[in-house]
């Protein structure tokens, strides 16, 4: 397995970074770091910018150099770890072309939690990546920390329910982990959903065992995910993306930004190849 971490070298993505490098532990996985560097500004008149270039290149070897040595030590140097640093922009290209040429199995990033207006800005880094992504992704908040993948919980619109669920049993496989399948109505909703039998139908087709379902009635989609992920005590919650909206189809693209910067849980995403 190849796990690619894109990181800027703030202390966020640092945290993207740990959390990766644990679950390359348990999975002896390889880990690549990789550094996109751009110009977002003209380089003064005394520069050139080849020398600018070579400036942000030498500072973000050192940064890497850096960073390797620490995650060695502090893993006991049992990591498979190297680093790429690329110039170029917008990083979800860059992120998306290295992934597809290079063999990786999987993006994990940082990402920050938001208030206000900040929720539906589309524009970051992480956002970029998860819309454009081919690869799952993995967002990280600022607080989490890896303690094993027991719970996830994957929330449905129910419309490819089967499909995707069985994308999400491969991961389950790796950690043992329960697939929590939520599936948020109305209250004044007048769906009959057959709880047992589709729980029976999804055990028996993907033949994995540890898969619950469950209905929960909620008039606010984020604070009935929300809680289910707290009754649980979940350690990731799984979406699927169509195309290169977010979300889309199963939220709605304001309650999409919502999730992608609300969620305090790491989130994986995934992108619908059969939409």
């Amino acid at each position: 397995m190849k796990i690619l971490i894109p990181t800027d070298f703030s202390k966020l993505s640092k945290v993207a970074v740990n959390y990766a490098a644990k679950i390359a532990m348990e999975l002896d996985a390889e880990l690549v770091l990789l550094n996109v560097l751009f110009l977002d500004a003209p380089p003064r008149a005394s520069m050139s910018l080849k020398s600018v270039e070579d400036v942000l290149k030498g500072n973000a070897e050192i940064d890497s150099v850096q960073l390797i040595n620490e995650l060695k030590e502090q893993h006991k140097g049992n990591l498979n770890i190297t680093h790429k640093i690329i110039l170029g922009n917008p990083v979800e290209d860059i992120v998306e072309n290295y992934a597809v040429h290079n063999g990786i199995d999987l993006i994990i990033m940082g990402t920050k939690g938001a208030t206000g207006l900040e929720k539906y800005i589309i524009g970051s880094n992480a956002a970029g990546v998860i819309s454009n992504s081919s690869i799952p992704v993995i967002t990280v908040p600022e607080h989490a920390r890896f303690n094993g993948l027991k719970h996830i919980v994957y929330a449905t619109d129910m419309w490819d329910l089967n499909i995707e669920a069985k994308a999400l049993v491969p991961l389950a496989q790796l950690f043992n982990s329960t697939i929590h399948i939520v599936h948020i109505i109305e209250p004044n909703s007048k769906k009959n959903i057959e709880i047992k039998t589709i729980t029976t139908d999804l055990i028996s087709e993907l033949n994995y065992t540890k898969i619950k379902f469950k209905v929960v009635i909620n008039d606010d989609i984020i604070n009935g995910i929300d809680e289910y992920i707290a009754d649980i005590k979940a350690d990731l919650l799984a979406m699927f993306t169509r195309e290169l909206t977010f979300f889309e189809k199963l939220f709605g693209k304001s309650v999409t930004r919502q999730m992608a910067f609300h969620s305090w849980i790491p989130m994986i995403s995934f992108k619908k190849t059969w939409a």
